[in-house]
């Protein structure tokens, strides 16, 4: 096995550990100590493939014995590994899916692309594949095997106990797994900076990391006309000596979808196209600043947070929890609360196969997505790029889903999950695969980002309680609350707001529509038979005239364009070195 690499830093390292029948490499960020690491070694050296994931922190572990050579990846999915056959049969294994590609002739897998872009929700249905046909991507959670032979096996590794605990030990947990993760990283730091955008994911990593480090500890917020999120921010950093706040205004120059023609191109289709520019400009001034890590709140939503699905969970275990926790949700949201109480109790009901039916049923017919946050109280959601689809798009996709089906007795989840936890568990793996976009995109200018609410320590914390009881219409995120009481300050942790940026998103949308409407005139999307651009520009009009639209599936949407365009014109399609983060040949 040959191994190469790209650059390291504070946190995020190439370490070895050596024992019989077992040479141990970690690539990326693991709080072990060293001695543990040898102690993994040991024990996978004698047979012992569960403790691989006594690893932890964030990335990629590889043991090589005899015999056999075994990889795994991440919990949340940020380290995703990917694997091929070369022309001469080896096997290639790398973080990006570019570089494998080219050994399979770069051939673009337009159902995945569909299948990615039309049901995010349904992760456990597309990760293992790729935009590119014959790269595969590592399930989360599962260990890859192969041997001296070249033969290739996967199964899951990682499996989780049900999630019964309760707020207080879990809170207790989450605690000592954040302070872990944040004095690890911030410990080897030279510079380091910190997100502080007034919301209390960023802020409780900034607290945390200003009073780890002898060193002082700039944390920026961004600031834009009508948000409250940089007064919070303000009031937190004043109580925080040895911390220097830094507040960036906005300026109009990179507002949303500017300069679109010349971001850079990401490893896959991403969410976070339209900011492009404004990530660039915000990445320089971090690389100004000298920092050698910058932590970031991004993930935080993803495992503290689960999607109104879990009132099926209690439709099933408790009535009078179901109500109380649908009167909550329908006062913050101005609805009828009979209405979620049968939402609750209809997908109690309903299979994760038979769910999977239903929305390739919707898809084939081309029925219109019900609107409403009822039905959010849903397995998988309606995703509102099926507005774009085109009719060969929708039954490719209704393929996929009843493929899918037939094969699925549930969600491909690493434990005994209800409905809410399975849910989260495949939006947390999906947001982690483009997560790793957003680090590659800093590496490019030199910032070494981290995000560690998707430690596996954290991530394990989290799923320890049900998704029920970290997510209740009364507090904001209660299970964080829990865990740092009395360390942030009381206006972080009683804050149930959150800043709304999409005025800004708004007014780059109408700014840059000229480009758009011509980004979707002939575009590649509609010559692989995937999107009606006719649909898009009428989409593009309606918010340059002011009128809301799917944001979110908007961006996702001109992001996979813009991917599909480097790949046809030639254009850095190929990630650049320090976006790099393992390659292997075996």
């Amino acid at each position: 096995m040959r191994l190469s690499h790209g650059q390291s830093g504070p946190a995020d390292q190439v370490r070895r550990a050596d024992a019989p029948n077992c040479q141990l490499t970690v690539l990326g960020f693991s709080g072990v100590t060293d001695a543990e690491l040898t102690s993994v070694a040991r024990r996978v050296g004698k047979g012992e493939l569960d403790a691989l994931s006594g690893v932890g922190g964030s990335c990629v572990t590889i043991a090589v014995g005899p015999d056999d050579a075994f990889v795994i990846g991440d919990l949340a999915g940020q380290r995703v590994v990917f694997y091929t056959r070369a022309a001469d049969g080896g096997l290639l294994l790398g973080s990006q899916a570019s570089q494998l590609a080219a050994s399979t002739g770069r051939a673009v897998a337009a159902d995945w692309l569909a299948a990615y872009l039309t049901v995010p929700q349904a992760s456990d249905m597309w990760w293992t594949g790729s935009p590119w046909r014959e790269v595969h991507a590592l399930r989360p959670g599962w260990i890859l095997a192969v041997s001296r032979r070249g033969e290739v096996d996967t199964w899951p590794l990682a499996r989780f106990d049900e999630p019964n605990s309760d707020l207080t030990a879990a809170g207790a947990v989450l605690a000592t797994a954040l302070r872990h993760a944040v004095a690890g990283r911030v410990g080897a730091a030279a510079r380091a900076t910190a997100d502080l955008s007034g919301g209390l994911d960023s802020s409780t990593l900034a607290v945390l990391a200003a009073g780890m480090t002898s060193r002082e500890l700039s944390a920026v917020t961004l600031e834009a006309v009508g948000v409250e999120d940089s007064e919070l921010a303000t009031s937190v950093a004043e109580a925080l000596p040895g911390l220097k706040h830094l507040r960036w205004s906005i300026p109009d120059r990179v507002l949303p979808y500017s300069g679109l023609d010349s971001v850079s191109v990401p490893d896959e289709p991403t969410a976070f196209a339209g900011s492009s520019s404004r990530s660039a400009w915000w990445l320089r001034r971090i690389a100004e600043l000298k920092s050698d890590i910058h932590l970031s709140g991004d993930g935080g939503d993803s495992v503290l947070t689960a999607p109104p699905s879990y009132l099926g969970d209690l439709g099933s275990s408790s009535i009078r929890q179901l109500w109380s926790h649908a009167l909550g949700w329908a006062k913050l949201r101005n609805l009828p609360s009979h209405s979620l109480v049968r939402a609750g109790l209809a997908l109690r009901s309903t299979s994760y196969a038979d769910a999977l039916r239903t929305l390739a049923v919707q898809m084939v017919t081309g029925e219109a997505a019900p609107r409403g946050w009822a039905t959010l109280v849903n397995w998988l959601g309606y995703s509102k790029m099926t507005d774009w689809l085109t009719v060969e798009a929708r039954a490719l996709v209704a393929s996929k889903l009843h493929e899918h089906a037939a094969s699925a007795r549930g969600p491909l989840v690493p434990g005994t999950f209800g409905i809410g936890d399975s849910a989260s568990w495949l939006s947390l793996i999906g947001f982690g695969r483009g997560q790793r976009l957003h680090a590659d995109m800093a590496a490019e200018f030199g910032v070494n980002h981290h995000a560690p609410y998707l430690d596996d320590e954290i991530v394990r914390a989290c799923w320890s309680v049900a998704a029920w009881v970290r997510t209740t219409p009364e507090r904001a995120k209660p299970l964080l609350t829990e865990a740092v009481e009395g360390v942030v300050p009381a206006s972080l942790t009683s804050r149930n707001t959150k800043g709304d940026y999409s005025g800004l998103v708004y007014r780059g949308l109408k700014r840059n529509s000229d480009f758009l409407y011509d980004l979707f005139t002939n575009s590649q999307l509609a010559s692989c038979g995937l999107v009606d651009d006719q649909a898009v520009r009428w989409t593009i009009d309606t918010a340059a005239a002011g009128l809301p639209i799917p944001l979110g599936a908007f961006d996702e949407l001109v992001s996979a364009e813009l991917w599909l365009r480097a790949q046809h014109t030639g254009s850095a399609s190929q990630p650049r070195p320090k976006g790099e983060r393992f390659a292997s040949t075996r």
